[in-house]
């Protein structure tokens, strides 16, 4: 007779994590994401008008969006409104990026101007983009995480001072950062079947006509959906119809959107399409002071991993070092390793997360790649470390559970997250571009470390002009120093400055951007006293000096 073989217990093929095991959006989640924005748009709006004119917004942004808004205004009225003429005139601009982010100032302009300043009412679209991203990633994140990691990464955007400073100025920077990420999660959604393949493909062609960062959005989602395929989806066809029908609204989209809201190429538009994308190539260097060096050309590799290191409050980079290692917590977090747990979430979401944030990064570290303005030409990376706080604060979380109560929990987390940074807030304020951590010893201590102080002119603003005005006399010439001749001008055209621009000059305004001093500039920075100057912990950011008999 045959025995019998062992009774085994009966097994199944570990499954992957799918959307199916995505957490359900309720009416809650969504009056959450609008109180957040709404409160994140309201403390944004009550400071718009005390960061000063920044560079980009002397030239081009502030000339541009009121010359579109003319157009506009104009439309019904001028006589050939789409001619060559009367485009080149209205939408002609020297700066060679995608000009629909400023024609939404320029409708912001319209619509706000007759009740606030210029500067506020062409600023507005930034806090707009910024608190609604922030509810978009609390969103998001709702979709794998709990409310409360959900919520803590959604507010780690919102307290990391260098991005909420750039939510305070009319750039494109804020735009493509925001659209960087809708474009993203809506890929991640459409792989999911949660959105038609249009939505990513608008989504992607808007990215696109906002900067020349999206070019590189592809490839962290590519490389994504390429892994998602090659391990367990490769036999299905659902799959494969989504993705190449979000690929082909992406490319169907991009060109048309991209000139279509552009009505400066609607003329002669191959020549001006190509002139376009060659004057990316031919940037005139721009100097960049870091760790007590000049560099003219080629950015060191490790700027951006450092200036994420001095930049991001200690709390959030801790949360956010865990969430990029949740993968290898498992056992900490009393997970079972299944199927997938290596990229840790539901459809992959912490492996998207991650190629999302790691992109941005690797192409300052490309050879021949060029960094300046602190962190501002990385800044897509920001919204998806704050998504991987948010999985460090669940990571954190996880091992208390059953040891302390869940209140006494998340108060405490909320309280790391929040008070610091809050801190900081209040002592840097409006100068949040300045901001550096404790790990870098705040801005005395990222001075001396050899980092760069300030580099935008939001240093100067309407207080330190009245200050100049008191110590300037009448009918004297004062010469801007390390900054855009074209912000001072704004302000003398506008009455805010009664100097007038000469080099040389009687004074000199020196924003403290070490970079781009000269010898006269260093001379003037390390050996002479100040009329007066704007500072923080006993370092200046813009500084007023005679000029030496």
């Amino acid at each position: 007779m045959r025995g019998h073989p062992v009774d085994m217990p009966e097994t199944t093929p570990p499954v992957p994590e799918t959307a199916s095991s995505f957490n359900p959006l309720e009416c809650r989640d969504f009056i959450i994401s609008l109180v957040l924005a709404l409160a994140v748009f309201l403390w944004l709006f009550s400071e718009l008008p005390m960061p000063g004119v920044t560079w980009d917004e002397g030239a081009p942004n502030f000339p541009a969006a009121k010359n579109q808004a003319a157009w506009i205004r104009g439309l019904f009225t001028l006589d050939s409104p789409f001619s060559k003429e009367t485009i080149d005139h209205y939408w002609y601009t020297r700066s060679d990026h995608p000009s629909p982010p400023r024609t939404v100032a320029a409708v912001s302009y319209l619509l706000f101007s007759p009740w606030v300043d210029e500067i506020v009412a062409l600023r507005i679209p930034s806090a707009v983009k910024f608190a609604a991203l922030l509810a978009t990633i609390y969103l998001f994140l709702r979709l794998i995480l709990p409310r409360a990691p959900a919520l803590a990464g959604a507010l780690s955007l919102a307290f990391m001072p260098r991005v909420f400073g750039h939510a305070h100025v009319f750039s494109l920077d804020i735009p493509i950062m925001c659209w960087w990420f809708w474009a993203a999660a809506s890929g991640f959604l459409v792989w999911h079947g949660k959105l038609r393949p249009f939505w990513f493909g608008l989504a992607y062609a808007l990215a696109f006509a906002t900067k020349l960062h999206a070019v590189f959005l592809p490839f962290p989602l590519l490389t994504w959906v390429l892994v998602m395929l090659g391990t367990f989806h490769w036999k299905e066809s659902d799959s494969w119809r989504r993705a190449l029908g979000a690929a082909g609204w992406a490319i169907l989209l991009a060109p048309m959107l991209y000139i279509g809201l552009q009505p400066w190429l609607w003329h002669d538009t191959w020549n001006r399409v190509v002139e376009r994308f060659f004057d990316y190539a031919s940037k005139t260097p721009i100097p960049l002071y870091y760790l007590g060096t000049v560099y003219y050309q080629r950015t060191p590799w490790h700027y951006p991993l450092v200036m994420l290191l001095f930049t991001l409050p200690f709390f959030i980079l801790v949360l956010g070092i865990v969430g990029l290692a949740k993968p290898l917590l498992w056992k900490w977090n009393r997970e079972p390793l299944s199927a997938g747990s290596w990229w840790c979430g539901p459809g992959g979401a912490h492996l998207f997360l991650v190629l999302h944030f790691a992109t941005p990064l690797a192409i300052i570290l490309l050879p021949l790649a060029k960094a300046y303005d602190g962190c501002r030409l990385f800044l897509p990376c920001f919204p998806f470390a704050a998504c991987l706080a948010g999985f460090g604060y669940h990571a954190a979380a996880r091992p208390l559970e059953g040891k302390w109560k869940s209140w006494i929990i998340h108060a405490l987390l909320f309280t790391a997250l929040t008070v610091p940074p809050a801190v900081s807030y209040i002592q840097i304020r409006p100068y949040y571009l300045a901001y550096y951590n404790e790990i870098a010893g705040g801005v005395a201590g990222a001075w001396r470390w050899g980092m760069e102080t300030t580099y935008w002119c939001d240093a100067l603003t309407r207080d330190f002009l009245d200050t100049l005005n008191q110590i300037i006399p009448e009918g004297k010439t004062v010469k801007p120093a390390s900054m855009s001749f074209e912000v001072v001008q704004y302000y003398i055209d506008r009455g805010w400055l009664r100097a007038t621009i000469s080099d040389p000059a009687d004074y000199y305004l020196l924003q403290c951007r070490q970079g781009m001093f000269s010898r006269a500039e260093q001379f003037l920075y390390y050996r002479c006293r100040p009329l007066a100057m704007v500072e923080i912990s006993g370092v200046p950011l813009i500084a007023l000096y005679e000029v030496p008999k």
